[in-house]
């Protein structure tokens, strides 16, 4: 999976993007079910004259589903050729970044949801620095499996089968 990569993560012009992807929206469900939740004891509020509660509990229950999503969407994980990129944020944006050589080792894991609808999450140990980790993705046994190739080909740059 390739998507449009963000121009915050300095990808060089020597660099091929192997895979980019994003956290699954799904994980926002959570968020989605607080705020209608809050959406509906509000509106029940009012009708029953509680006023002041539908003033503070409905615009609550709209936002907090909707931080979800935009919190969500400033999350892209990229890997290329050369490294491994983790780009956070929307309006201010924060970009990790280590080299394939660098990964010394990999783990992914998955709980009960993600074991049944196909995500989990994948952590690199980076050497000299701190873990990486790519957080609620579509099949995470596969980004693991090309990271892991590519990490222990002689040349770091070993991509395919």
């Amino acid at each position: 999976m390739t998507e449009s990569i963000d121009t915050a993560i300095p990808l060089d012009t020597t660099e091929s993007v192997e895979w980019s992807g994003r956290p699954r929206i799904t994980t926002i469900l959570p968020a989605v079910v607080t705020g209608v939740l809050l959406f509906v004891f509000g509106i029940v509020a009012s009708v029953t004259g509680e006023s002041p509660i539908f003033l503070a509990v409905v615009p609550l229950g709209v936002a907090i589903p909707l931080w979800k999503y935009i919190a969500l969407q400033g999350v892209q994980y990229v890997i290329t050729d050369e490294a491994l990129y983790v780009k956070r944020g929307v309006l201010t944006r924060s970009v990790t970044q280590a080299n394939i050589e660098t990964v010394q080792n990999s783990s992914f894991g998955q709980d009960i949801t993600g074991s049944i609808f196909g995500y989990g999450s994948v952590t690199f140990e980076i050497a000299g620095g701190d873990d990486l980790s790519f957080r609620a993705i579509e099949d995470p046994r596969a980004i693991r499996a090309l990271v892991d190739r590519a990490a222990s080909s002689d040349d770091g740059l070993s991509w395919g089968d």
